[in-house]
């Protein structure tokens, strides 16, 4: 999750950790909202409880990748487009082969 600072405009990266903890200071203060500090220039960022629930839910639903898996699909999308590549070049030259 990413929260950009209101003052300085850098992006602060929340883990799946820190989303979960601001979401319990929010249950135990019973409030609506966390300050997210800048990590550059120290300006509190106040987050409402939704944006925070909705990057819990991201964290949940997207399962990482590792980057062997990652390599994998990439070889696996190389492959693919080399084949069509080549079934495009072999139509090509059927098609030059019947018009002579």
């Amino acid at each position: 999750m990413d929260i950009t600072c209101w003052n300085c405009k850098t992006v602060t990266k929340l883990d799946k950790a820190a989303v979960e903890a601001a979401i319990a200071a929010m249950d135990a203060s019973k409030l609506g909202f966390h300050d997210v500090a800048c990590a550059s220039c120290g300006k509190a960022n106040r987050t409402a409880r939704d944006l925070f629930v909705a990057g819990l839910a991201d964290f949940n639903a997207a399962p990482e990748m590792t980057k062997r898996e990652i390599n994998q699909a990439h070889k696996a999308e190389k492959a693919a487009k080399d084949k069509a590549k080549d079934e495009r070049a072999a139509v090509k030259a059927a098609v030059k082969k019947a018009k002579k």
